[in-house]
């Protein structure tokens, strides 16, 4: 797993989309990537993205270039996300509490 580096004060700061972006990008070069995990990030992703806060055309850029990426080099793990996302379940039993408002996505 890669090691990050930062100060450790900001260990408790509140993360951004891009620091998620960061994080999933991390965890994709490591191969470190569950179908569940993948899951939580990309649905997380998504919804900050969607609100209407969130303005920087870059990070859906980065949004787009992580789905091709996956696309192009782990097409089970995304086909596995895409179906639990759709369903709304995951392969593995995805617990409840992590989207527990998240009924629509």
């Amino acid at each position: 797993m890669p090691i990050i580096k930062s100060n450790h004060k900001d260990l408790f700061r509140s993360s951004t989309t891009e620091n998620k972006l960061t994080l999933l990008q991390l965890l994709l070069d490591a191969n470190e990537l569950t179908v569940n995990l993948t899951l939580a990030l990309l649905k997380i992703i998504h919804r900050e993205l969607k609100s209407d806060k969130n303005r920087d055309r870059s990070l859906f850029k980065r949004y787009a270039q992580t789905i091709e990426y996956l696309h192009y080099h782990m097409l089970d793990t995304l086909q596995l996300v895409v179906a639990a996302w759709k369903y709304n379940q995951s392969p593995t039993a995805t617990p409840a509490e992590w989207f527990p408002d998240d009924k629509n996505t």
